[in-house]
């Protein structure tokens, strides 16, 4: 039995020693001497009578008690501070991560929500990563691509499915000319969302037109940024149809084929089952 619960102060120490593995860094940190964070842990090692870090003569490790101890002071503390941030702020805020394909998409819907809710702030995190974890991120909400999440502890909401077409600037195209046939599109620079031409690989196989390659290959980190460059008239690009909904509906980009293909996966809301914030399920309702 602990006769007391270690404070705020030694459960930080131990946080940020064990994510630098190192006393000095965490005290740098924590604007303190590294004798202060070294005490602090070795309390806290006292009260819970295990050791935490091994410690060596180049650094420190976790013991498998301090690695089990980790997620669950990350968890720990995240929901410290939502809270502090929830109580503390005079509006309402919301914490959101976004992978940056999504913006289009996305950042309408989240304008007019804040002009229905001007009491409610929702501040986004883009993000490259279409993943999230509660324990060790400090989003209340997080939206993820791919299949749907099957975590129990997790509830989740579908926001749209995947649907792939080709898409470019109309400046590409010949004079004259709207539609391209899968075999005219070979000659044309394709743009890759991914290292696998994985987008670019699925569409072909549904257009019974997999033997084909393209002259010319570029490839980019992420969609939005293929798709961007397909605006700027270097090539032709893979899209997500709801995700280029605005700029085929302005014409800042067309579509050359009329084959769209469910790629089979989804963008989803997910949010931890533990989070109790009523501005979070009126923007849940917004969205979808």
């Amino acid at each position: 039995m602990i006769n007391r619960l270690p404070s705020t102060k030694e459960l930080q120490a131990f946080l940020i020693t064990a994510q630098h593995l190192n006393f000095t860094a965490a005290a740098h940190i924590l604007n303190v001497t590294q004798g202060a964070v070294s005490r602090q842990v070795i309390s806290l090692e006292e009260q819970l009578k295990v050791r935490l870090f091994h410690r060596h003569a180049r650094g420190l490790t976790l013991t498998n008690k301090g690695s089990e101890f980790l997620p669950l002071v990350e968890q720990a503390m995240n929901q410290i501070h939502r809270a502090v941030e929830q109580v503390s702020n005079d509006k309402q805020l919301v914490k959101l991560k976004a992978p940056s394909c999504i913006t289009p998409w996305l950042l309408p819907k989240l304008m007019t929500f804040q002009q229905a809710y001007p009491d409610i702030d929702v501040e986004l995190t883009s993000a490259i990563k279409h993943n999230v974890n509660f324990s060790t991120e400090p989003f209340d909400a997080a939206i993820c691509y791919g299949q749907s999440p099957q975590e129990k502890s997790l509830l989740t909401n579908l926001l749209f499915e995947e649907f792939l077409t080709p898409v470019c600037s109309a400046s590409v195209l010949p004079v004259d000319k709207t539609t391209l046939s899968t075999n005219e599109m070979k000659g044309f620079t394709w743009l890759h969302a991914t290292p696998q031409k994985s987008d670019w690989a699925l569409w072909l196989k549904q257009a019974n037109s997999s033997h084909l390659t393209a002259d010319q290959n570029q490839h980019f980190a992420t969609l939005d940024l293929s798709v961007s460059a397909a605006i700027q008239g270097f090539g032709i690009a893979i899209g997500d149809i709801t995700l280029a909904k605005l700029d085929l509906e302005s014409g800042r980009l067309v579509a050359p084929h009329t084959l769209t293909v469910a790629s089979g996966n989804s963008y989803y809301l997910v949010r931890p089952k533990t989070m109790q914030n009523p501005s979070l399920e009126l923007l849940i309702e917004w969205l979808i």
